[in-house]
């Protein structure tokens, strides 16, 4: 079959893109050939551009505000390694940038089917437009399986608006099987969009390691395991702070695989400090990290995957359910810390039965794999 893949715009994002990789990996290995629609913001017009411009520059003159700088210009230059990753290594649409390139491109390619997932690609504020993501452009073809796959509200509160409700809910039952990445998103799918959704494991754990070690060269896969690998995405003064602590109390040097700065909110004097490193280089610490702490999703997802002792920091910013939904089915959810208790903690943590650990994941792999194989 030949099938679309609805996900995030990727790039910004090691997890997104890695989970991108790894479900393009599945669906080959099941014989079908596979494409990433590359579904970018639309374009704002020049009107919002020339408003935006003065309003960074009035927050600017009474000093709330860095100089108005419109940074996506440098964007090719901060992206340039997951960009080069995701154009070697991914197959992807030309870039579209509204519902209506969206249809003209569906209408030209005779998909037999198209996957929304993973990530957050039900949740609102994320995506370019939440519309899309339930395939209003497909509304009138009877002729595409409509698939969501461990597609995620991120949240376990309902974050629609009444009328974004009442629309999802008519493009949800118009899919031909609907799966979730977090138990939570069963229950939201039942009580708002009225449709009955699996839970399922996200993409990036339906690999196994050397799946991922492949990726990388000799010189990066034979490192010596050493060192606390962090991957914070919220970073903050608390948060540095807690990377110090853990730096002690293990003895073990921190390193991480991300920027130096972070480009929300930036100065441009320094653009090298911006440009984010290749996602084979965020692969490698997994690898080569003897510990792991992390506030992300997919910083978890490959703890686990490496089989690394690690710490799950919670991220209320970024939704908790996210985190607890996949540790309670593997019995890790002791991990998951708050950071307010995470100097209590450090040190005191159970270690890992990584042998049930596999068991509980193979199992679970096992039933994800079977829903997709099934539906196609």
């Amino acid at each position: 079959m030949k099938i679309a893949i609805m996900t995030q715009p990727l790039g910004k994002n090691y997890g997104g893109i890695m989970q991108a990789w790894a479900l393009q990996q599945v669906l080959k290995r099941m014989g079908h050939e596979v494409v990433t629609i590359d579904r970018q913001s639309d374009q704002p017009s020049l009107a919002y551009k020339a408003a935006r411009l003065a309003y960074r520059a009035g927050m600017k003159a009474i000093g709330k505000r860095k100089a108005p700088i419109n940074f996506e210009k440098y964007l090719p230059t901060i992206l340039q390694h997951t960009q080069g990753f995701i154009d070697q290594h991914l197959t992807m649409s030309e870039p579209l940038y509204s519902t209506q390139q969206l249809r003209a491109h569906f209408d030209r390619e005779n998909y037999d089917a198209v996957i929304v997932g993973s990530d957050q690609t039900w949740r609102p504020q994320y995506s370019p437009n939440i519309y899309n993501f339930f395939l209003d452009f497909l509304e009138d073809r009877n002729d595409i399986l409509r698939i969501a796959y461990a597609s995620s509200f991120g949240v376990d509160q309902w974050e629609y608006s009444e009328e974004q409700t009442r629309r999802c809910a008519e493009l949800a039952k118009k899919f031909d099987a609907i799966s979730v990445r977090e138990d939570s998103g069963v229950e939201l799918c039942r009580k708002y969009l009225g449709v009955e959704a699996t839970h399922v494991l996200d993409p990036t754990l339906l690999l196994e390691k050397d799946e991922y070690t492949g990726l990388l060269d000799d010189r990066l896969s034979n490192s010596e395991v050493a060192g606390l690998y962090s991957y914070i995405l919220d970073r903050s003064n608390e948060k540095n702070e807690l990377l110090k602590t853990a730096e002690k109390s293990l003895n073990a040097i921190v390193f991480n695989s991300q920027p130096e700065m972070d480009f929300y909110g930036w100065t441009v004097s320094d653009l090298s400090k911006y440009v984010m490193p290749s996602p084979k280089g965020w692969v490698e610490g997994f690898n080569n990290g003897g510990y792991v702490i992390t506030d992300s999703f997919h910083g978890t997802a490959f703890s686990i995957i490496f089989k690394k002792p690690f710490i799950a920091l919670a991220n209320k910013k970024r939704g908790e359910s996210r985190f607890r939904s996949v540790l309670s089915k593997l019995d890790l959810k002791d991990r998951l810390i708050p950071p307010e208790k995470f100097s209590q903690q450090l040190g005191n943590e159970k270690s890992i039965n990584w042998k049930r650990v596999d068991e509980k994941l193979k199992k679970l792999q096992a039933e994800s794999l079977l829903v997709l194989q099934k539906v196609l």
